[in-house]
């Protein structure tokens, strides 16, 4: 058997067993909590985002529903567009419904453990 074979042999039977890679079980720590401290300052900015963003369009409606306030109580206010800030509140609450109900991260921050 050639010297390139049974390099080759032992390669895969280290892959097969598990022990081809040798791992730092210190910086593998480190790399997690790297990982996980990148994904709560993520969701911080964009809960508060959201949170600006909603003020923003809570303000915009107000506007809106300016022009009825002297509706009485029987009296419907007719079906308005929403405004645009309201478009910004939906984008963020949607990225923040993946990750909370879908475990669904923005693409940098995702990870595998292989």
């Amino acid at each position: 058997m050639s010297g390139g074979r049974a390099w080759r042999r032992k390669v895969i039977a280290r892959l097969k067993a598990g022990t081809a890679v040798r791992i730092d079980p210190e910086a593998e720590e480190r790399a997690e909590l790297e990982r996980v401290a990148a994904r709560v300052a993520w969701t911080r900015r964009t809960v508060d985002q959201w949170h600006d963003a909603q003020k923003a369009a809570d303000a915009a409606w107000m506007k809106l529903v300016e022009p009825y306030a002297d509706l009485d109580d029987d009296e419907d206010i007719p079906e308005l567009d929403p405004p645009p800030e309201q478009a910004v509140v939906d984008r963020l609450l949607a990225q923040l419904d993946d990750v909370r109900h879908h475990d669904r991260w923005p693409r940098h921050l995702h990870w595998t453990d292989v």
